[in-house]
């Protein structure tokens, strides 16, 4: 029997005393009837019944209370004074309203007083939990099951109540709930900052892009990214960087108020989704604010960063926006926005999205070429003023654009976003170069140099250095045939990735080392006493008009006669003219390059060029 009731459940126990309160009910109204009749001597077998459910609802767990329709006590077994700590005496006549009800939930004793069933309400198997006080000020949940005994008057009906103890139960729930909403929370916020993930941000957008498909709404984002970002973990650790992406949480966070969602959508990008805007003033706004509100130092362990960012803006009608639309026009926006100098706000337009449609078709086909080796090499003859003959080559990579010819392939990705790409298009540059140079070494028994154009692309990558040595080696090069030319604009002393570092190690193995298109602007006169470079190279923006400007002939004589003082040898590029040529030479320059010796060619031009060339005589 006993194992049969412990795998009966809960409910039907309850029911089941319920029932048995009910014909306990029905055995009192029928005694009270025979008393006042006549009544058979001896005792029924109903009263047996009477013994047996009487000993189940003495020993029973849950509390059983009969009360009359007026909501007075009766009678309640023991099981109802151990949940409640109220004796049967103490609570007999009273209704519970007055006893057991916490003291916030108390009612006025009119209610009370005036309280009376309504059976229109409570039929039997009606339940209600409600937060009970038992007489020790203890606080429990109190599961109630109501029976209703009717009898032949109102007066004489029953109401019988089941009371179960479930502040167990109720706490157990409460606490999954709880675990259940700090997981969704987990599951849709940045641990970091705190704002929204990439799986909300995506949720939220769809929601309210299926919301205001029925109205005339709009629906605003804005795409913002730090700049250089990366220079803030390298400087001052990651530690830092986290405290930074906080203080960009805050600072949008604050910005956008309720009017919509921040979130973190992986590194230092953040989107911001304004719910129904009132046009472009109020996004401009917004991004303007969130700029201004992190141009504002951020002290981090007693140092004081100074961060910015770009921001890109889209505006949209939800009815004819989809939440994937949306994000990628926003990343495009972003990006015309670091392309147009950073610390910038863009807008998306069409043009702009077909332009990058455009780009993206470009990259594959790069790309395809790059898997498929599509680039081709060409070669520019570096011409010695002194011994007046070809000396070496300046190799760089060419592709053949779709609509364009013959491009620079670097020119057309981003240094920060392309590394990879570049990074192989400089090797390629730099293998092949090697080859051809080789070739024409020993066409021509000379022992001409390599120049070729690196940047951090290349020189960031672990081994890289040492794998350039080995090249070298193996085409028959000594490392200090090799020049290595980096752009003035990628060395930076107050910035870990400027690359000034690397100069050190490519001049460890024996490269030599040229800081290329000097006074475009990016450097300046302190990379030449800093940097330990063998040459200087002056860029083609410097030599145009020399001969017909005497401002550009002494600022050209000044930079000639200072990187002399500092032992560094002078080259020049972008020379087209012999007046060119002979002011260079009078300057002290030593090595030009141009179309005065030859316009970039192709491995095969070279050759012929390199026989053929004979420069023409002229006079100082």
């Amino acid at each position: 029997m006993a194992e049969f009731l412990a795998n009966v459940p809960g409910q039907h126990l309850l029911l089941a005393l319920g029932t048995a309160l009910v014909l306990m009910a029905v055995c009192y109204l029928c005694g009270r009837k025979q008393r006042d009749g006549s009544a058979p001597s001896g005792v029924s077998r109903f009263g047996n019944d009477a013994a047996i459910l009487q000993l189940v609802v003495e020993h029973a767990h849950e509390g059983l209370v009969m009360q009359d329709i007026d909501g007075h006590i009766e009678w309640t077994n023991p099981a109802y004074s151990r949940i409640t700590g109220f004796s049967a005496e103490e609570i007999r006549g009273r209704r519970p309203q007055e006893f057991i009800l916490p003291p916030e939930n108390q009612l006025p004793p009119d209610e009370i007083e005036n309280f009376r069933y309504d059976l229109t309400k409570f039929r039997s198997g009606t339940e209600e939990l409600i937060l009970n006080r038992r007489k020790n000020g203890e606080l429990f949940w109190n599961q109630l099951t109501f029976a209703v005994v009717e009898g032949k008057t109102l007066e004489e009906t029953k109401i019988i109540l089941i009371c179960r103890d479930v502040t167990s139960q109720v706490e157990h729930v409460k606490e999954l709930e709880n675990a259940r909403i700090r997981l969704k929370h987990q599951a849709e916020h940045d641990d970091l900052t705190g704002v929204a993930n990439r799986a909300k941000l995506n949720a939220y957008l769809k929601e309210r892009v299926a919301e205001g498909t029925a109205g005339n709404e709009q629906i605003g984002i804005i795409h913002f990214d730090l700049d250089h970002f990366k220079d803030i973990n390298d400087s001052h650790g990651h530690g830092a960087g986290d405290n930074v992406l906080r203080h960009v949480a805050m600072v949008m966070s604050r910005v956008l108020g309720n009017k919509g969602l921040v979130a973190r959508i992986g590194g230092d990008e953040f989107v911001a989704v304004v719910a129904n805007p009132s046009g472009p003033g109020e996004m401009e706004d917004l991004g303007n604010r969130i700029l201004e509100g992190l141009a504002k130092p951020v002290r981090v362990d007693r140092h004081e960063l100074r961060v910015a960012g770009s921001v890109g803006l889209v505006l949209a009608e939800t009815a004819t926006a989809s939440a994937s639309e949306l994000i990628n026009c926003a990343d495009i926006a972003l990006y015309a926005a670091k392309r147009s100098g950073r610390s910038q706000i863009s807008w998306y337009t069409d043009a702009l999205g077909a332009a990058h449609r455009h780009r993206r078709m470009i990259q594959a086909q790069l790309d395809e070429d790059l898997e498929n080796g599509g680039l081709s090499l060409m070669m520019i003859p570096q011409y010695d003023l002194e011994s007046r003959r070809i000396i070496g080559y300046e190799v760089t990579a060419c592709w053949l654009h779709p609509s364009e010819g013959l491009v620079d392939p670097v020119s057309l990705l981003s240094t920060h976003e392309d590394a990879k790409r570049i990074a192989q298009i400089e090797r390629f540059a730099l293998l092949e170069g090697l080859s051809q140079v080789r070739r024409l070494r020993e066409l021509s028994n000379t022992a001409f140099f390599l120049s070729v154009n690196l940047s951090g692309a290349s020189l960031k990558e672990k081994g890289f250095v040492e794998q350039l040595r080995q090249a070298a080696c193996e085409a028959g090069f000594r490392t200090d045939d090799i020049v290595v030319e980096l752009d003035e604009k990628i060395i930076r002393f107050d910035e870990p990735d400027g690359l000034a570092g690397s100069v050190d190690l490519l001049r460890e193995i024996g490269c030599r080392v040229a800081l290329d298109k000097f006074g475009g602007g990016h450097g300046g006169a302190g990379q030449l006493i800093y940097l330990n470079a063998d040459q200087l190279k002056l860029c083609p923006m410097l030599i145009a008009g020399l001969e017909d400007s005497k401002e550009k002939r002494q600022l050209v004589q000044s930079v000639i006669r200072l990187a002399g003082n500092l032992g560094l040898k002078i080259s020049a590029a972008g020379v087209d003219t012999t007046k060119q040529v002979d002011l260079l030479k009078q300057f002290g320059c030593t090595t030009v390059q141009g179309k005065v010796i030859a316009d970039p060619l192709s491995p095969h031009e070279a050759e012929i060029h390199m026989r053929e060339f004979e420069l023409l005589e002229y006079q100082s």
